[in-house]
């Protein structure tokens, strides 16, 4: 990017110095979540914004408000946001963007930004929480950070109706079906070699589709590993299988019970976020165990700091669904599935043989201990004496004369404590009454 940024605006790449500060900044979407629930009752949304003088997809904000109307209307990567009086924070070595009562927002939305700045005034179309209106120069702006990188990746939703900022003005719908987009070179990898940061293209096997809200998680596996997965371990419950009673009102299914995971083991499971309208196809038309081929998936970060995909609209052509079923196993890549299949599943028998034998081995011990435990307790008892009637009997009586005994000790004891109170109420010197 050779962009000169606005007057009274911080640059993304500068941040690290303004720790702990409210500043105002102005940068393009390079990833974001829909919103949802904080922990709290607040509404929250995350987002990264780049500009002129960061190399990656930039900074992380998180924005918080009471009401999901109030989060910053962010439809797709390629959006331009402006934020004002937004705080920098430093968590865990991380500079990060959070959002006060204070701030405030403007987005331009990537479907109303065209490729080249006109001669004339602008008059972007833009949405926006309080605060003032953009400016021109931060209008021509919001054109050149949009277009300074690939608009290629950018992930459109579908067509939005987006209200100028003036109260008189009517909504507008915008489509971006004129916006022309520059090609992405699609490349093929497993899972294995994915890098964060990247669109790939993965071929796998569906081990499970997950709905969630407004996006499906399509969980798959080509039997490649990679150390930033979540690692499954054996013999454990599904850690995503146990549903709420929120999900199945939502879905109109009876609550889900927690069930074990049916595997792979280890870190061989890649977790898929679909948007719509891939999400639309998955949840009516794909089934656990398929074969599935699917395109320009970005691997990025989740936020258990997991590796995770997403795949969301594709800008050029909304419709498109980039989930495709493959039926035929005699593909060359489903066929290199199927051999680390089957060659994953060999290495887990005998993984899980020998545990299986260490454990009965360790079980056969514990039960010889106990036996034999068992057989010095029958042995001592046996070793005892054994008693005749006669001497039964003296036992019994004898014990029987140690309780009589005893008693006839405590009543004495009682005896002479009751003595004792009736010669201290006849003391002159005690008698209240003399």
């Amino acid at each position: 990017m050779a962009c000169k940024t606005p007057a009274g605006l911080v640059t993304i790449g500068s941040l690290s110095s303004h720790v702990n500060r409210e500043v105002n900044l102005m940068g393009v979407v390079t990833d974001f979540q829909p919103a949802a629930r904080s922990r709290g009752t607040d509404w929250m949304c995350n987002f990264r914004l780049a500009d002129s003088t960061t190399f990656d997809d930039g900074i992380k904000v998180r924005f918080f408000r009471p009401l999901e109307m109030e989060l910053p209307k962010i439809q797709s990567n390629g959006d331009v946001v402006i934020l004002e009086r937004a705080k920098i924070t430093s968590w865990s070595g991380m500079i990060m963007g959070l959002s006060t009562l204070a701030t405030t927002w403007v987005v331009f939305p990537a479907v109303s930004i065209p490729e080249k700045a006109s001669s004339g005034a602008l008059n972007l179309k833009y949405l926006r929480l309080k605060g003032c209106s953009p400016s021109q120069e931060q209008m021509r702006y919001a054109i050149e950070l949009c277009n300074s990188r690939e608009r290629g990746p950018y992930d459109a939703s579908a067509p939005i109706s987006i209200s100028t900022s003036t109260p008189s003005s009517t909504a507008v719908t915008t489509t971006t079906t004129s916006t022309p987009t520059i090609g992405r070179r699609e490349k093929f990898a497993l899972v294995k070699d994915v890098q964060v940061d990247n669109f790939y293209d993965l071929v796998g096997q569906v081990v499970k589709v997950y709905p969630g809200n407004g996006v499906v998680e399509l969980y798959m596996t080509d039997y490649t590993s990679h150390k930033e997965l979540f690692n499954y371990e054996w013999g454990r419950d599904d850690p995503d299988a146990a549903g709420n009673e929120d999900d199945s009102l939502l879905y109109g299914s009876s609550p889900s019970t927690k069930r074990k995971w049916p595997g792979p083991f280890g870190k061989h499971t890649l977790i898929v976020g679909l948007f719509p309208p891939h999400s639309y196809h998955a949840q009516n038309h794909i089934k656990e165990s398929q074969f599935v081929f699917l395109r320009n998936v970005r691997i990025k970060w989740s936020k258990d700091m997991k590796m995770e995909g997403s795949l969301h609209t594709d800008r050029r052509n909304p419709d498109r669904v980039d989930v495709t079923v493959i039926h035929d196993h005699t593909d060359d890549r489903v066929k290199d599935v199927l051999r680390r299949k089957q060659q994953y599943s060999k290495n887990f028998q005998r993984q899980q043989e020998a545990f299986i034998q260490q454990n009965s081995k360790q079980a056969d011990n514990q039960g010889e201990a106990l036996a034999e435990l068992t057989r010095g307790q029958k042995r001592k008892q046996a070793e005892q004496p054994k008693l005749t009637k006669a001497e039964k009997r003296r036992q019994k009586k004898k014990k029987h004369d140690e309780e009589l005994k005893k008693k006839f000790e405590d009543i004495k004891d009682l005896a002479s404590s009751a003595d004792e109170g009736q010669k201290e109420n006849t003391d002159p010197n005690t008698d209240p009454y003399r």
